[in-house]
């Protein structure tokens, strides 16, 4: 069946339980705030946290003077504990900022920047607002007098406890007007044919991490190294998934202008201490993120982010389970799935980051070897699921890079009627798409056409009424490698690709037991190492079979748990791989933890966080 390279990995660190959403939280009390001005002296705020804290938000009221042109926000915090932070039991506190038009209000977000700076006591400067300019992940405008809001979001506590302090200072330099909003033209078409088209469905910016370079130096003839990377990498189309902000959907129209060949597509990554989204577009409607804080919840944000246009997608969905990751990855494991609608959500992150890992790469002890993803096939079968469910969703691959040089590692190719905004919609609402986990330029080129004994066809993603037809699959640049078919999860054959101009012929038809969505087949390529290509299905479903969609509009109800979906049919969990000699569960599970470790010394080396 399927192969699991590291799905008994995941298992186990599931079975140790991962945290359910927590209940709704309280506002901050009403006190008087302490009165921050340019004649006076800065604000110092503290408090302190326990273990039961984690994954809530606290808002911290200032009252800012009418004259202040600039406000500033330092912060650091403590571990309580006589015992060494190791990455795996630390503390983390994410920093964001409110102004006077409320902590709920859209009008009223100013920024957010995780836990990536304004540390003073690692040697960060503080992250600041003014009319003209503001720190990355925050937006520049007016300093108006009233009650600001420093948010504190406890991502996790260590076993002892912490204490945390935050000093907030307004002064009154002289500042210029605010900028203009520059958004992209939402109907630029970058090529007027259909085609297929790459792009990275996770990438960051600018506003993403101190380190990334910025987006053009205020020349916009100048191509900035972001566009660079994405050229390097063969990418057509560049999802800018930022960090919670929305400060870059007002930035990159000089971006697109000077780049017409690409399609700049501003997005967002919505951070919940439960999971993380990805949406495509502008939501100018929401801004919001902090699921379980008073009454937002993530099902709420996706109803908004639909609303105003955008495609919803679940990002990384069972990346760093369970609560041996939850301090040093976040909310990077998805435990939302009861909280939002599975039959809106457009795309979910199959393989996120390159397929292959790489100990030594990440500063290792050098076991030396090359495993795939080890959450690449748990997210796999969490995708199967919910088609199993009868929720149409489109699987497709991000790096989730963030300072330019691994954009475009794994990339998803999508045939487009044109390369503009609305055609990738389009078309990744029709499934239209394949991953190429290692890039544009090491993956295979992939395609399949299904006909049914009339002659109607059809490609992936798309539904022929017929119980038989035959799918004609073409590989190009996959010599040597296997071709993997499935049928509702479960693999009917692996074929060797015998050249790099390929083509094969799979007898297809309907079975007993298949969900609402009809038999779907799909198509995978892979080699001695890992996954090369993961695409997405075709669908057989008889014409006059009745199949009532549930009230919300996916054919199923939502999981309880996405990470561990117990009332949904899962595919056979016993696959494996052709054997290639690869690594075992032990080397696989080491490998995991040492990425873990590893990925947070070299991000410290680089003075940036793991978020």
């Amino acid at each position: 069946m399927r192969p699991r390279v590291a799905g008994s990995l995941v298992a186990v660190l599931l079975a140790l339980g991962a945290s359910p959403a927590s209940g709704i939280e309280s506002a901050a009390p009403a006190v008087t705030p302490p009165a921050c001005s340019p004649a006076g002296a800065p604000v110092e705020l503290s408090g302190s946290a326990v273990q039961g804290d984690a994954k809530t938000y606290r808002v911290l009221p200032v009252e800012v003077a009418a004259g202040t042109t600039r406000i500033e926000v330092g912060y650091s915090w403590a571990d309580v504990s006589p015992l060494p932070s190791t990455p795996l039991t630390q503390s983390v506190l994410d920093l964001g900022l409110w102004d006077a038009d409320g902590y709920r209000s859209v009008d009223g977000f100013r920024g957010w920047s995780g836990s990536r700076q304004g540390k003073v006591a690692d040697g960060q400067d503080p992250v600041f607002v003014q009319a003209d300019v503001a720190e990355r992940g925050y937006r520049p405008g007016s300093i108006e007098a009233g009650t600001w809001w420093v948010e504190l979001g406890v991502a996790a506590v260590a076993p002892g406890g912490l204490t945390y302090e935050v000093v907030v200072t307004c002064s009154a330099p002289a500042t210029g007007p605010a900028p203009d909003a520059d958004p992209v033209d939402p109907s630029h078409v970058a090529d007027p044919d259909p085609d297929w088209y790459a792009g990275d469905f996770h990438m960051h910016g600018f506003h993403s991490s101190p380190s990334a370079p910025p987006f053009d130096d205020g020349d916009p003839s100048d191509v900035d190294s972001f566009v660079d990377f994405a050229r390097a990498a063969g990418l057509d189309f560049l999802p800018i998934t930022d960090y919670v902000t929305t400060q870059h959907h007002d930035e990159l129209g000089s971006v697109q202008r000077a780049n017409p060949d690409l399609l700049v597509w501003p997005g967002r990554e919505i951070i919940t201490y439960y999971g993380h989204a990805t949406t495509f577009g502008e939501s100018p409607s929401v801004v919001d993120y902090r699921h379980g804080f008073e009454d937002v919840t993530l099902g709420a944000i996706q109803a908004a982010t639909l609303e105003d246009g955008a495609l919803f997608g679940v990002a990384h969905p069972t990346i760093f389970p369970g609560p041996l990751f939850q301090n040093f990855c976040r909310g990077c494991e998805f435990t939302l799935g009861s909280d939002i609608d599975w039959g809106l959500v457009d795309t979910i992150e199959v393989l996120t980051g390159g397929i292959l890992v790489d100990d030594t790469a990440l500063g290792g002890p050098g076991v030396g070897v090359q495993i795939q993803n080890p959450f690449v096939e748990s997210a796999i079968d969490l995708w199967e699921a919910r088609l199993l469910a009868g929720d149409r969703i489109t699987a497709v691959s991000g790096s989730d890079d963030k300072a330019g040089p691994d954009l475009g590692a794994t990339a998803t190719q999508v045939f487009a009627e044109e390369l503009s905004r609305p055609a990738l919609i389009e078309a990744v609402r029709s499934g239209r798409a394949y991953v190429q986990a290692r890039g544009v330029a090491d993956s295979p080129m992939l395609d399949l056409v299904a006909s049914d004994p009339e002659g109607n066809t059809v490609g992936m993603g798309d539904t022929l009424d017929s119980d038989r037809a035959t799918i004609d699959v073409t590989i190009r640049g996959g010599d040597g490698q296997f071709l993997r078919i499935t049928r509702d999860g479960d693999i009917v054959g692996l074929v060797p690709i015998a050249s790099d101009d390929f083509t094969h012929r799979i007898d297809a038809s309907t079975v007993e037991g298949s969900g609402p969505l009809g038999t779907f087949w799909r198509v995978d390529t892979l080699d001695a190492q890992s996954l090369t290509t993961i695409a997405n299905p075709v669908f057989l479903l008889p014409t006059g079979r009745a199949d009532e969609p549930s009230p919300s509009g996916s054919a199923a109800p939502p999981a309880s748990s996405p990470s561990a979906p117990a009332d949904l049919p899962v595919p056979d969990a016993d696959r494996r791989l052709p054997a290639t000699g690869g690594p075992s569960l032990a080397v696989v599970t080491l490998l995991a933890i040492v990425a873990a470790l590893a990925s947070v010394r070299v991000a410290k080396r680089e003075g940036r966080s793991t978020r």
